[in-house]
This record gives C-alpha cells, structure tokens and sequence, in this order.
C-alpha cells in the first residue's frame, strides 16, 4: 500500500500539501472501491452501446433530437456551435496539445507535459473504434474525398471530437484543479467543462454525428480519463520515492 504520508511531487512539499488538501492521492484512487465499480460500469455501458451503435445504423431518439437541434436557426447558437466544432477539426487539436505541453516544459513540468501529450491517444482510440464498430454517419454529413484519414472518418461512433475534449479539456481541467489557485483555476475549470459540454450538441447540430454517438464518446472518454488519471498520479507516487 502507498504512505501517503511520504507522497510529494518531485519532492515539492507545497504539492504535497496541494494534493492532501484535495484528498487525492494514488492510493486512495485505486484501492477506492467505488472507483474500480464506477470503471467495470463505465466499460461495460461503452461495449454494450459499441455493440448496439454496431448492429443499429441509427435510433429512434437520435432523429429526434438531431431534428430539435437542427431546428434552431438563432444565428448566436449556430456560430457558438460552430466554432466549439471547429476546436477538433483538423490539426487544431495537435496544436492545442502542443501549446499546453510546451507551457508545461517551460514551467518544467516534465511529467505533465508528457501526460497532455497522451492525451492525444484519443485520437487513435477512436479511429480505431470507427473501424470496428462500422457504423455510417448521418446522410446529411458530406465526406470529403480528398480527407487522408477517410478510411477512418467515414465512420460516425464515436465522435473523435467528444473523445478528444473529454481526454484533453478533463485532464487539463484536473491539472488546473490540481496546480493553479483562485480565479485562475475557476476560469480554466470553468472553460474546459463548458467545451466538453458543448462539442456534443455542436456535433449533431452540424449533422457530423448521432445523439448516441456522443453518448458513447461521454462514457469511452470518461473512462479513458479515469485511467490518464489514475497513470499520472502513479508516476508522481513513483516519482516521490514512494
């Protein structure tokens, strides 16, 4: 079992007393029941709806609340989804990984830059979710021919999207959490809760994606953060000597 008492960052005491003070602590996150319940259901819930979205093009209630989301003509919405989209579009989200880890390097926040760099992995979790589940996106969505990642993103579960702003704008979230005080750490938490919130509607406002597609994207994305998580708090125990 850990000592928690030993248990420091890099052998920072103020740190130290950061995360007592938050109570967390490696160990208590992984011998934490509740925790190893909440990860069993977590997996489960994303097999059971990765089968489902598999064997199931669409749902009945994924048209109607595409229909209601498309429904909204009010200019401010349309662009606020719009432009909450466009943050996983492309390249953008290398360059949103890259910026925060290089902050983190120069701070020399080794371990951390690193972990935001994993963050990226979502990227591959989901491309390779695309291909094994199969499922097409909706017919209002228009491929591009010339996309290189086609083969991959002619696939609509899950949403890349979502998985990136859980993976990335949660564990950004937890290092603010963890790492900043006052205003700054309510803005940053504040800004990446509202992100991950928003990229779901955004997505099937703009007919990328289903209903259950970014359900399934929340519970695969959860899951995936848990675990960068529960990572990340290990290296720091090992880090510390513990």
């Amino acid at each position: 079992m850990f000592d928690l008492h030993s248990y420091n960052l890099g052998g920072d005491e103020t740190n130290y007393l950061n995360y007592q003070r938050e109570g967390i602590t490696p160990g208590g996150l992984i011998i934490n029941r509740r925790l190893v319940i909440i990860l069993i259901l977590l997996l489960a819930s994303g097999v059971a709806l990765s089968v489902a979205a598999h064997v199931f093009a669409v749902f009945p209630f994924d048209l109607k609340v595409t229909n209601e989301l498309q429904e909204e003509d009010n200019p401010i919405f349309k662009g606020v989804m719009d432009w909450v989209s466009f943050l996983g579009n492309g390249w953008i989200p290398i360059i949103l990984v890259g910026v925060v880890a290089s902050i983190g390097v120069i701070r020399k926040k080794w371990l951390e830059a690193g972990f935001i760099v994993a963050t990226l992995s979502s990227v591959l979790l989901a491309s390779s979710l695309k291909v094994l589940v199969g499922r097409p996106r909706p017919p209002s969505f228009s491929l591009n021919p010339a996309d290189f990642f086609l083969a991959f993103n002619q696939y609509s579960f899950p949403s890349g999207h979502v998985l990136f702003f859980v993976i990335f704008f949660g564990f950004l979230a937890f290092l603010s959490w963890l790492h900043l005080t006052a205003w700054m750490r309510l803005i940053t938490i504040a800004a990446c809760g509202a992100l991950i919130v928003l990229i779901a509607p955004s997505r099937i406002y703009i007919g990328a994606h289903w209903a259950s597609d970014v359900i399934g994207s929340y519970i695969i994305g959860t899951l995936w953060l848990i675990i960068l998580i529960l990572l990340y708090l290990l290296m720091v125990h090992r880090r510390s000597g513990g």
